[in-house]
């Protein structure tokens, strides 16, 4: 491509010719690049980074990290609000959740079941929070989903835990009593 060049052209015209002449050499093109379905596995991390994807760590497969690079917009714009929280822990793979919010009691008329997730007398349980899992967690899955919770949930709310006393474990043998999994809550 430098034999194109005029003889009077300057370094920079060089270098620019010399670095737009292996373009043509690229493993993928750009368009497929910026598409995560036809993005390869190789270059998803560097995707990713492109569209600021917060939880990347908790993604344990491929279709997982392509569904949370195709909803970084929409999380990003959303961010704060409970739409965001429970899209990010379904797109991570985890299944549908329900979310407890405002957890103080705030009437004495048998509304509300007293079974933990509401409190009395606590001041600040106007803006704790519990996620209601559907399927069990390791707790390195639990530690890694509230880092990714601190993210996306409002700045003023606080975690009280993450619950899946719903989605108990089973004795089927594929988890194991070693300390990765607990009881069904992780706060």
């Amino acid at each position: 491509m430098n034999r194109l060049l005029p003889p009077n052209a300057t370094t920079l015209e060089k270098r620019t010719a010399t670095a737009l002449a292996v373009v043509d050499e690229l493993p993928i093109l750009i368009r497929d690049y910026w598409n995560p379905d036809k993005c390869p596995s190789a270059l998803l991390p560097y995707l990713a980074a492109e569209v600021s994807v917060d939880g990347w760590e908790l993604a344990e497969s491929d279709d997982a990290r392509r569904a949370l690079i195709k909803a970084a917009i929409p999380l990003h714009q959303k961010r704060g609000t409970p739409w965001a929280i429970r899209e990010v822990i379904r797109r991570l793979g985890f299944g549908e959740v329900t979310l407890v919010e405002g957890r103080r009691i705030r009437r004495r008329d048998g509304s509300t079941t007293r079974n933990g997730d509401y409190l009395h007398g606590d001041p600040t349980a106007w803006a704790q929070y519990i996620v209601k899992l559907t399927r069990p967690i390791t707790r390195d899955q639990a530690d890694n989903l509230k880092v990714v919770l601190e993210r996306y949930a409002p700045q003023r709310s606080l975690l009280a835990s993450l619950d899946y006393r719903a989605a108990p474990i089973r004795h089927n043998g594929t988890a194991t009593r070693n300390g990765q999994y607990n009881r069904g809550s992780a706060t």
